[in-house]
């Protein structure tokens, strides 16, 4: 499978994905024009991923892809995992899915007990959340926030969020009802808790669907209070 950033296999107990190579992005049409469609800070999601995760192994019981390697190669970023077998939260039908919530919600609460006082990642790079790259700005605003310096906190107040739990990034035993996986790291970092939307709650992405509150103005205010 092919996305405008990633590619991804599966060859038996292997899943790999990788970001694209510029002759394999995509282009949109404007007036007579083609532009290509460039991932936004692909590879650096990716390393924090890789980063993440380990972390997350080393100080919790949360269940996450066991990762083989990552590598850098010909401009190329890969992650290299076992492949979990079983089936998203958001296939499940409708009536088996409170006890896994109720699983994920335990698996939250670890996170946040996870606390922090300064407000970052693990690759370096701020990287937001999910929704506030896909729901209000440009990559000239990104870039603003970028590269922004954080102050530290008196207190131990930022916890570890996940930032895209949505229902397609949790692998569920279809039998035994547990969760098998929690996936795609790539935006997780030390944040107030607030940052971290419970979408897990519902079908679709880590972003507000018409009819819900769109929070990534507060976000944002968040960001500006904490500028250093």
């Amino acid at each position: 499978m092919i996305t405008h950033e990633k590619k991804y296999y599966e060859f038996d107990e292997i899943f790999i994905k990788r970001s694209l190579a510029p002759s394999e992005y995509r282009f949109f049409s404007l007036g007579n024009q083609l532009f290509p469609v460039l991932p936004f800070m692909c590879h650096e999601r990716m390393k924090n991923e890789v980063a993440a995760i380990r972390y997350v192994q080393s100080n919790t019981n949360i269940p996450t892809p066991n990762i083989r390697c990552a590598f850098e190669d010909n401009g190329r970023f890969y992650i290299i995992t076992d492949l979990v077998p079983g089936v998203t939260l958001a296939e499940l039908p409708a009536d088996k899915k409170a006890g896994v919530i109720a699983e994920v919600e335990g698996y939250v609460a670890q996170m946040h007990s996870i606390k922090s006082k300064v407000m970052g990642g693990f690759s370096g790079d701020n990287i937001l959340p999910y929704r506030w790259v896909e729901k209000c700005y440009t990559a000239d605003e990104y870039s603003k926030f970028q590269n922004l310096k954080f102050r530290e906190a008196d207190t131990a107040e930022f916890v570890l969020c996940h930032n895209d739990l949505s229902q397609h990034n949790i692998i569920v035993d279809e039998k035994t009802l547990r969760v098998k996986a929690i996936l795609d790291w790539e935006y997780a970092r030390f944040y107030p808790p607030e940052f971290d939307g419970k979408f897990y709650l519902r079908p679709g992405p880590s972003a507000a669907l018409e009819g819900e509150e769109n929070d990534v103005p507060k976000l944002t205010e968040v960001l500006d209070h904490w500028k250093a």
